[in-house]
């Protein structure tokens, strides 16, 4: 199963002499915001020389010594390296260095996973306003996997006609992926999918089921 992870690098500066060293957290959480512990982050320069490197703690975090510069970091679980990327700390302007880094290392090794809380108006596809979070963190992951494409899958409940329900999970699909060009995700990555009532998760007999199948899933294709 293929592990995807991304970055983001959150900073504030102050006027201190341009170029010193600063401590950076590194922190490793999962796509539902889950701390994970006992992962492994190592930094290289662009030459491929060892600088340093880290384990997380059990709240998914370490502290690094770095300076401004161009670094590899690689991502190991289990001593596997699992993903690789460059990020970028360039010389600040005006003698200013950076100040409390925080390096985010988002890791998903599910292929497949539901975005939680993505609402829409009741019989439409229509995104709910307060689902806006959750498509904009998937908009994040997608900027950072640009070599994949990916499936935006639609589920409904079994309350009314079967080609309704067909039909509304096609267009909720549709509704999540402009969403996610609109916010600057290449068309090209993405396949929406509607799959009705077919594919339930839960009892559709009760309310707790049917919210259950009324759902988004995002999946990596292959």
């Amino acid at each position: 199963m293929k592990t995807k992870f991304f970055f983001f690098i959150l900073f504030c500066a102050t006027l201190v002499q341009a170029q010193e060293s600063f401590n950076a957290q590194i922190l490793v959480k999962n796509f539902d915001a889950l701390a994970i512990s006992n992962a492994e982050v190592q930094l290289y320069n662009l030459n491929g020389t060892f600088i340093s490197k880290g384990v997380t703690d059990e709240d998914g975090q370490f502290m690094l010594t770095m300076k401004p510069g161009k670094y590899q970091v690689k991502l190991l679980l289990d001593g596997l390296i699992k993903k690789e990327r460059i990020i970028n700390l360039p010389v600040l302007e005006d003698n200013k260095i950076y100040n409390n880094v925080r390096i985010f290392v988002l890791y998903e090794e599910r292929k497949q996973f539901t975005l939680e809380n993505l609402l829409f108006e009741n019989n439409s596809a229509v995104i709910d306003e307060d689902s806006y979070p959750i498509l904009n963190k998937l908009v994040d992951y997608l900027k950072n996997e640009q070599d994949a494409k990916f499936e935006i899958a639609g589920h409904t409940d079994n309350i009314g006609e079967e080609k309704d329900n067909q039909l509304l999970s096609e267009n909720r699909a549709k509704a999540v992926i402009a969403y996610l060009v609109a916010n600057g995700i290449d068309a090209s990555q993405l396949v929406a999918k509607g799959y009705g009532e077919i594919i339930p998760v839960a009892d559709n007999t009760t309310p707790e089921g049917r919210a259950q199948n009324r759902r988004t899933e995002v999946r990596r294709l292959e």
